[in-house]
């Protein structure tokens, strides 16, 4: 298989729909994908009567918070082949019906093993749809590439904002874990029956290809997939990756137990924290206009003070909130701006397998983020533990960013002098 072919790019191109239409069925994707995202956010929330009815430690907890995102990854590069031999409109169908099946079967779950496979599973469906819509997306809206997935992080953001709330009014309402995960399996199976109404002519229009010249040629780019800038995004992805989502896996805890907030208001600043990707269609924008590399430096910078303050300075629910919401969107700005500056790191050919490749070196490490972190409290306390993963070790993602050179990409980050840089 080469990594250039697509169900997209092959057979008869689906006849076009208009732009109203097309803004239409991205809401149908949206709300599915909204779906999505809440149910991602409903295991930390319940993970305390959890661990308690199964007699789970930190670490187990937090590994389980976290261990879908294994899921994501192995899906993201699985989607990558399904794209040869289904629509992405299929694959988006397939995707929200395997995570809403097994978001149901965690609730029946019978030991910390095979909840974990659910969770697992759970995610895979996940990537599947996260995947066929970012590439549908960014093929219907070719000219603003970064604008595009940062539309799609938007519903995620959404959803990450409603879920933890939702999950815990259904918790305080029934008094059992197992409701949240029944009404969002539920309401995915749903989704995925809707998804039947929207139009393979939104879903299948062909990746944007090289054009003839100027900043989004790409015939100043290396040949090859693996390329210098290319691994330096990855290598950023996967190690931003750990402080971020250990603090969905955790925070939580960290607040009811440490702070002394009530789950309501432990809920809302998780709940704040998730709508960060909300506002990605802002660093679509600025990501579309600037130089990616010091873009990239600076939220990465962000991410470090705030995830500092927020385990060691913040003590109210104003304060905590406040920090989890610049925490959110500088992670979510990161992971758009690095989403786009993958695909503009490779010939237009290999979008399709940046595009997963990416999603993997998000999802892969953020597996294991929750009980590599609930270690570092077990060993070093929450106050030394947290600085450690929430700051210390953003320096590394910082340091090779460096190394970007960005006259090897496309768009109007590119740099046509000649001359090593360091932030530009």
């Amino acid at each position: 298989m080469t990594a250039s072919t697509t169900i997209s790019d092959s057979g008869v191109t689906p006849a076009k729909v208009s732009a109203t239409a097309g803004a239409a069925f991205f809401v149908v994707c949206a709300a599915t994908y909204i779906i999505n995202a809440a149910d991602r956010m409903i295991f930390p929330i319940v993970l305390r009567p959890l661990d308690a009815e199964y007699g789970f430690s930190l670490a187990q907890g937090g590994f389980l918070a976290t261990v879908y995102l294994m899921g994501l990854g192995i899906g993201g590069i699985i989607t990558g082949y399904l794209l040869d031999r289904m629509t992405r409109k299929s694959s988006m169908v397939l995707g929200i019906t395997v995570y809403s099946a097994f978001t149901l079967l965690t609730a029946s779950a019978l030991s910390f093993f095979d909840m974990g496979l659910y969770r697992v599973m759970t995610g895979v469906g996940e990537a599947m749809q996260n995947v066929a819509l970012v590439i549908a997306v960014c093929a219907f809206y070719p000219g603003a590439r970064t604008f595009a997935i940062g539309l799609v992080q938007c519903a995620l953001g959404f959803g990450q904002f409603i879920g933890p709330r939702l999950g815990a009014a259904l918790l305080a309402g029934t008094g059992n874990w197992r409701a949240p995960f029944y009404a969002f399996g539920i309401a995915g199976l749903v989704g995925a029956a809707v998804m039947l109404t929207v139009s393979k002519g939104f879903t299948e229009q062909k990746t944007a290809r090289e054009t003839a010249s100027g900043m989004t040629s790409d015939a100043h780019l290396p040949p090859k997939l693996w390329n210098r800038n290319f691994i330096a995004v990855l290598i950023v992805a996967v190690i931003r990756s750990f402080p971020f989502f250990a603090l969905v896996g955790l925070y939580t805890s960290f607040l009811t137990t440490e702070r002394g907030f009530t789950l309501p208001q432990a809920a809302g600043a998780l709940s704040l924290f998730g709508i960060g990707p909300f506002f990605s269609p802002l660093a679509g924008i600025i990501a579309d206009r600037m130089n990616q590399k010091t873009f990239q430096i600076a939220c990465l910078g962000l991410m470090a003070v705030a995830g500092f303050l927020i385990f060691n300075v913040a003590a109210t629910p104003l304060e905590q909130g406040f920090l989890a919401f610049v925490e959110g969107v500088a992670g979510a700005f990161a992971y758009v701006n690095g989403y786009s500056l993958a695909q503009r790191s490779v010939k237009n050919v290999l979008i399709g397998r940046v595009s997963g490749y990416y999603y993997a070196a998000v999802t892969f490490p953020a597996a294991v983020s929750g009980y590599v972190m609930a270690k570092l409290v077990e060993v070093f306390g929450w106050q030394t533990g947290s600085t450690l993963m929430m700051t210390v070790l953003l320096i590394v993602p910082i340091a090779v960013s460096l190394l970007i050179d960005t006259r090897l990409v496309t768009g109007r980050s590119r740099r046509l002098s000649e001359g090593s840089r360091l932030l530009t």
